[in-house]
């Protein structure tokens, strides 16, 4: 029997071969992607970081680098990107592929700060980056040159600050730094003069100098306040640090506002798939664990601060509103 098509159904069986063939192909590599991201890591993996190579930040994510490869078995190695407060970095990252092989831990400030400080944003903090979590958190704390500025609590400081205004100097590296002083001029209602610095190593030696006589940093330059070279005033945070207990907060000394702390996270690039973000986020909240780990984030007077896979978004998003309104309550002007 001669089996017999009309033109109409040949054109259409003609016109569904490539919608087909299509269809088959992007089933392809829906399957090989999903096989992939199952068998991850794989192969080399790089933590991309904004900190200069030696910092406090830099010595932790390397510490974290070293434990995530161990325990995948896999080569990991940390390329440093600063500059431009974070954004080479996370612009880096922003460009690679989603497939779990090119990682961001950087600071808060890269999603929460430069977004209300920066005109020409290299990148979108929310659409460009998959949120994997946090790793560490801390708080700041207020280190002043005893010779130039010879106050011995946040009391005095305000006292002294407010006879001479605007004759005081405050050194800072980001938002992240910056914010503080603000706060403490506004609510204490005194005029400092603020000086960029590219990184807080190179602020340190000027603020032990007596070039400059305040900085707010994190715990970093502890052991120039007890070879007295520095003396710190307070600590940002709400908490007394375990580290230093005999510190009181800025709370305590009636100055509001000053709970402005700092976070190191970690981020994919935007629509990396589910099981990478999952072992991605098991590998890391692991190795924040480690005794390396632990050690360098105590040298910043850092905790381990992982949260659960989804919840990163959320805490960014709260963080940024958050710094959005004091900044804005600053008069910080976008540059």
């Amino acid at each position: 029997m001669i089996s017999y098509r009309s033109p109409v159904e040949k054109e259409g069986r003609r016109a569904f071969l490539p919608t087909f063939r299509a269809a088959a192909f992007m089933l392809g590599v829906c399957v090989a992607a999903i096989a992939s991201a199952e068998s991850y890591p794989a192969k080399l993996i790089t933590f991309v970081t904004p900190f200069s190579p030696g910092a406090g930040p830099d010595v932790f994510v390397r510490a974290i680098a070293t434990e995530v490869g161990h325990a995948a078995g896999v080569p990991a190695i940390v390329e440093n990107k600063p500059g431009a407060s974070s954004m080479l970095a996370a612009q880096s990252v922003m460009r690679a592929a989603p497939d779990g092989y090119t990682v961001l831990i950087t600071g808060n400030v890269a999603f929460t700060g430069n977004p209300h400080v920066v005109k020409k944003m290299l990148y979108d903090p929310v659409a460009d980056f998959t949120p994997v979590t946090t790793l560490s958190k801390g708080p700041m704390y207020l280190y002043v040159n005893p010779k130039t500025l010879p106050a011995w609590n946040a009391t005095e400081l305000v006292s002294l600050l407010r006879k001479e205004p605007g004759k005081y100097s405050f050194a800072y590296t980001s938002i992240t730094s910056q914010l503080p002083a603000e706060v403490l001029q506004q609510s204490a209602q005194v005029k400092l003069l603020g000086v960029r610095y590219r990184s807080g190593a190179a602020a340190i030696p000027d603020l032990i100098s007596g070039q400059i006589d305040m900085m707010f940093t994190d715990y970093t330059p502890w052991a120039y306040v007890k070879s007295n070279k520095l003396r710190a005033i307070g600590v940002t945070d709400l908490q007394r640090s375990p580290y230093t207990p005999g510190l009181p907060t800025f709370k305590e000394a009636g100055i509001k506002g000053m709970d402005i702390g700092f976070w190191l996270g970690a981020y994919l690039p935007a629509n990396a798939p589910a099981p990478v973000v999952a072992r991605l986020h098991q590998l890391l909240a692991a190795a924040v664990k480690a005794p390396e780990a632990q050690a360098a984030s105590q040298t910043m007077g850092m905790f381990e601060f992982v949260m659960p896979i989804g919840e990163l978004a959320k805490y960014q998003a709260k963080e940024s509103a958050d710094w959005g309104r004091v900044i804005r309550g600053a008069g910080i002007q976008p540059e």
